[in-house]
């Protein structure tokens, strides 16, 4: 599972370069700028649930409060901060594959590897080596553990690498199956919301089961309070139940639709080697667009809330 992923992630520039640009220059520009969107706002994913999480936390404590007092102890990340970093370091990787494949294939001269790529090849040294990867990663056998680090020290090392645009085949043809590996790895991280209460799994699942203890918590208190809330205070807090089941399953859709987009990130990929005429990669880059759109509009919607 995920050998060799992430391997050439970042396919960076030489200098001085002012070969006319292909037509699979152009689809790989396209390709590199609208998943470099998709990949930023998918990272709001885990942003989403840590901020459920947080309020479902208070929403415990207030119902709590006069019996258990308050446990600082109890105050916690959903994601220990190690874990988080994890996953984000891969999309960073990810998105660093899209924006240097923008750069290789678009209009502008090509630039030398800079000191920010230096030091991010630095900490994906460090990610390589850190446990916690296989908690990505279910069930991973050693083996598999293992070639996941060995895929992201590879990342490392080709940081410091060139690539001419004129290689562009062989890189998209090297890292179709590394997209492929990556975005199903955090298809699955993402998971599925539960049915009837149970079969859910990854942040779906916690998600979706969130937003539950908002909604049991918030019913509790009114029960509890009932007697000393005026009808009016009792109206607002009984409409903030539908509001949750509302926000509930908008965040669940927003990380839906967060999984449909890394879907239509690989193939839009693999679109980019096929014949230009037969529009398969403009229909694929136009829906790659779209979710980048539709995501953005979901995780911005949630800010709000």
């Amino acid at each position: 599972l995920f050998v060799g992923a992430l391997a050439l992630a970042t396919c960076v520039t030489l200098g001085g370069c002012s070969l006319a640009l292909s037509p699979l220059s152009k689809r790989s520009a396209a390709f590199g700028n609208a998943a470099s969107v998709v990949i930023r706002d998918s990272s709001k994913a885990y942003d989403s649930v840590e901020r459920v999480s947080y309020n479902a936390g208070v929403s415990s404590l207030i119902l709590d409060f006069d019996k258990s007092g308050f446990d600082r102890n109890k105050i916690k990340p959903f994601l220990p901060a190690k874990d988080l970093r994890v996953r984000q370091d891969i999309l960073r990787g990810l998105r660093k594959y899209a924006d240097t494949l923008a750069e290789v294939a678009g209009e502008k001269s090509f630039t030398p590897l800079d000191k920010q790529a230096t030091e991010f090849s630095g900490a994906l040294v460090g990610l390589a080596k850190n446990d916690d990867l296989q908690k990505l990663v279910p069930g991973a056998s050693t083996d598999e553990a293992k070639g996941l680090a060995t895929a992201i020290d590879t990342l490392a090392k080709v940081l410091i690498e060139t690539k001419r645009r004129r290689e562009l085949p062989g890189i998209i043809t090297k890292m179709q199956p590394v997209i492929e590996e990556l975005c199903n790895l955090l298809d699955q991280d993402l998971g599925d919301k539960p049915a009837n209460g149970k079969g859910g799994h990854g942040l779906r699942d916690q998600l979706w089961n969130l937003y539950d203890n908002l909604i049991d918590n918030q019913t509790d208190y009114i029960a509890k309070n009932k007697g000393q809330l005026s009808p009016t205070e009792k109206a607002t807090e009984i409409a903030k139940l539908p509001k949750l089941v509302a926000q509930q399953q908008a965040a669940d859709a927003a990380l839906a639709s967060t999984q449909a987009a890394l879907r239509d990130l690989v193939k839009t990929h693999r679109a980019l080697l096929a014949p230009e005429q037969s529009g398969t990669f403009q229909d694929r880059l136009n829906e790659l667009v779209e979710d980048g759109e539709q995501i953005n509009k979901f995780y911005s919607g949630l800010d709000t809330k």
